[in-house]
């Protein structure tokens, strides 16, 4: 039995929609801006498993079975991170027997499972945990140097214990190549999708919001973000630099994610302050840590722009933000808008740059 893809890191953007997309208009978009693509479309069920304990969960371990047209395989991956929207997890696919209802964890290498996982034990106890059925367009997207990018757009929903979310994603994954080249295009692809749809980043994986509907866990608060004292050691060095860019801005978007899910007096604070944090991080940050600063600049001063009309507005309609009061919509509106997100994407490629390619480091 083959190994589709073997000791593999996936990587890849994610974004959720804040409207209706037509597959149409997207390829639509790509043919506009000359793009060489191969274009897919088809149903796709998942089912993930886990022991009632969560073992798997518990150490960042993700276990399905997909199945759609000419395809049934089991997939695991194992412990990855999110670095402020990019998605990276090392990920194991395997061709399976359409007959079978349970992965098998065997025929996985036994070197991917951390030290102290009793796979035996594990598989006795493997149930089903939830379910994704969404219909995918897929659009294989080939660029210079062997770069190949994946863009998915993912419509349908999650199910566990009688309780459903809504799937509504694009995905953007690195198929092939890597370096400058592939980063560039990852990039290329994001501004142009945020600059084209009603967009904002998506920080959790369809497996965690599955785990969550299992769980009924209650709808979680980010963090609480202060500005205060930070600065200091924020511009220490170059370590800490980074290091404070990466958790403000994981911070933001959390921030965002808890104003859908909640009508907290907390929610607008939960924005402000990490953007305002990195505001004035970038602002008193040397040019030696900052490539590109007076871009950034500007697209900073545009979206505290925004975000100050959008408190004055609060503040004319006689609503508080603060105390939860009020009309949402305008905080919502404000979470989606190109410029916002535009920004974001670009603190991200700040980190990737530094992290993943030579020339960054």
């Amino acid at each position: 039995m083959a190994m589709n893809k073997a000791d593999e890191t996936e990587i890849e953007l994610k974004f959720l929609l804040g409207q209706v997309i037509d597959a149409k208009a997207v390829t639509e978009l790509l043919q506009q801006q000359n793009f060489s693509f191969e274009q897919s479309a088809g149903k796709l069920k998942n089912s993930y498993f886990d022991t009632p304990a969560l073992d798997l969960a518990r150490n960042d371990i993700g276990l399905r079975i997909r199945s759609g047209e000419n395809l049934y395989e089991q997939t695991v991956k194992t412990a990855g991170r999110v670095l402020s929207g990019l998605h990276q997890r090392p990920e194991y696919n395997l061709a399976l027997d359409n007959r079978e209802t349970l992965p098998k964890l065997q025929l996985f290498p036994s070197a991917i499972w951390p030290d102290g996982v009793d796979i035996a034990q594990i598989q006795q106890a493997l149930t089903a945990i939830f379910t994704t059925d969404f219909y995918r367009t897929t659009w294989k997207i080939a660029g210079k140097h062997g770069v190949v990018i994946e863009l998915v757009l993912d419509s349908g929903t999650i199910e566990s214990q009688g309780r459903q979310a809504a799937i509504a994603e694009f995905e953007l994954e690195l198929f092939s190549g890597k370096g400058a080249p592939a980063m560039e295009m990852l990039f290329e692809l994001a501004n142009l999708l945020l600059g084209s749809f009603k967009l904002r980043p998506g920080v959790k994986s369809k497996a965690a919001r599955g785990y969550a509907l299992w769980r009924g866990a209650p709808k979680s608060k980010p963090e609480a973000f202060s500005r205060q004292g930070l600065l200091v050691s924020a511009l220490a060095d170059r370590e800490s630099f980074y290091a404070h860019l990466d958790f403000a801005l994981g911070q933001l978007q959390l921030g965002v994610e808890y104003c859908f899910l909640s009508s907290s007096p907390k929610r607008l604070s939960a924005v402000s302050e990490p953007l305002l944090f990195l505001e004035r991080l970038f602002s008193l940050a040397p040019e030696s840590l900052v490539v590109a600063k007076e871009e950034l600049a500007m697209q900073f001063k545009q979206v505290v722009g925004l975000y100050s009309a959008l408190e004055l507005q609060f503040d004319r309609a006689g609503c508080d933000g603060k105390n939860g009061v009020g009309d949402d919509c305008l905080l919502l509106e404000f979470c989606y808008e190109q410029t916002f997100n535009r920004l974001q994407l670009a603190l991200l490629k700040l980190l990737i740059d530094r992290e993943f390619l030579p020339d960054g480091i």
